[in-house]
């Protein structure tokens, strides 16, 4: 009877250990869609203080286009996650971050829609209002590569994996202070030019929101590795 047991317990166990890596790899997947989606982001930048409204319709049907496929590969992943019951105790997990890498797709088109609407009825000409853009842009590229790469490292090295998702949260500092500095710019810059204000910010708190979002996917990341390097 104790062997039919143990023998039960291991079966689940196999099942537990194949879950977990097919929901990395679709983890994986996902963020790999989502990278360059997120690169774009110096791209929608550079466009947008250029005022090359042309360059900013392209890049929307692009990053239009990858939102559609990350939000197919985020409804097969939860199909598969429904499909394991409570198999997993760290389903609610997995299912926050693929909701968030989605969420940055969709925020990431809201802000190429939203550039495209700003240079198509106003320029925005300062220096320092393009400086901080691209600053953020950058850092938030760098504070995703930190996630991909954590979410890599899950089934391998999920030390590393949670090492690289607490470099994260350092990351997303820096975008609060440009955030800041952001803002003060806009209201000092701006104030003659309601439309291009208003619009901006909208853009700038979307830009703020991605960088929020990958820092949640990233704390979700960091107890999936944990909880690895517990059962191991």
């Amino acid at each position: 009877m104790a062997e039919e047991y143990y023998d039960y317990d291991m079966e689940r166990r196999r099942r537990q250990s194949l879950a977990e890596e097919s929901l990395n790899e679709q983890l994986l997947g996902i963020t790999r869609a989502l990278s360059e989606t997120v690169v774009s982001m110096k791209e929608i930048v550079s466009a947008l203080t250029g005022a090359d409204d042309k360059k900013l319709k392209e890049i929307h049907r692009r990053v239009k286009e990858s939102k559609e496929r990350v939000e197919s590969m985020k409804e097969d992943a939860l199909t598969y996650l429904a499909r394991l019951g409570d198999l997993l105790n760290t389903s609610t997990l997995y299912k926050d971050v693929f909701l968030g890498l989605t969420r940055i797709a969709q925020m990431t088109e809201g802000i190429a829609y939203r550039s495209y609407l700003l240079a198509s009825n106003t320029n925005v000409t300062s220096t320092t209002i393009a400086e901080l853009l691209t600053s953020i842009a950058e850092s938030i590229q760098r504070e995703f590569e930190r996630l991909e790469v954590a979410i890599q490292a899950l089934s391998s090295n999920p030390k590393k994996g949670y090492e690289e998702a607490q470099l994260v949260t350092g990351i997303e500092d820096e975008v609060d202070n440009l955030y800041r500095q952001l803002t003060f710019a806009m209201y000092r810059e701006l104030r003659q030019d309601l439309v291009a204000l208003m619009l901006l910010r909208d853009i700038v708190d979307m830009i703020e929101d991605v960088a929020d979002t990958i820092r949640d996917a990233a704390e979700n990341v960091k107890f999936l590795a944990l909880y690895r390097v517990a059962r191991h």
